[in-house]
């Protein structure tokens, strides 16, 4: 998450909505679907546009970063009332995981299905680039994850 913000505060992304922002506001002028003027008031608002996107794109990845520190608090201290065998403390723990988890970029999803892939990858690598796999195979790539 570090490394997005990263990108983000070095104005990678801010460049690229520019840059077609540019291309947008250059066409309609080609295509004379606006006039110099307009095309002029909307290149001085470009700068106001994207400050904004920008701001709102910061602000929303350090939420995700606090987010993404917390619940690593919270599983940190749920493992210790795990080792203490102290369930109330434990169930305390797993609520505010599970609450802070909804602020969170759902990637579970993204990251399991690219194990699978690796799996079924590597497996017909293995296979000297063999797709002939059996239905065994097929399950055990999916479940290997």
């Amino acid at each position: 998450m570090s490394q997005v913000k990263d990108v983000i505060k070095k104005g990678g992304l801010i460049d690229s909505i520019s840059d077609v922002l540019d291309w947008g506001i250059n066409k309609a002028k080609e295509n004379k679907l606006i006039n110099k003027n307009t095309a002029n008031i909307i290149e001085k608002g470009k700068d106001t546009i994207l400050n904004t996107v920008n701001n709102n794109i910061e602000n929303n990845m350090t939420s995700q970063i606090e987010s993404i520190e917390k619940i690593d608090k919270y599983i940190s201290n749920w493992t210790t009332y795990y080792q203490n065998q102290d369930f109330n403390n434990m169930e305390k723990q797993y609520k505010k995981i599970e609450k802070e988890l909804q602020n969170v970029v759902p990637l579970e999803n993204v990251l399991t299905k690219t194990r699978q892939l690796e799996n079924l990858h590597e497996l017909i690598k293995n296979k000297g680039g063999d797709f002939n796999l059996s239905k065994e195979e097929l399950e055990l790539a999916n479940k290997l994850i």
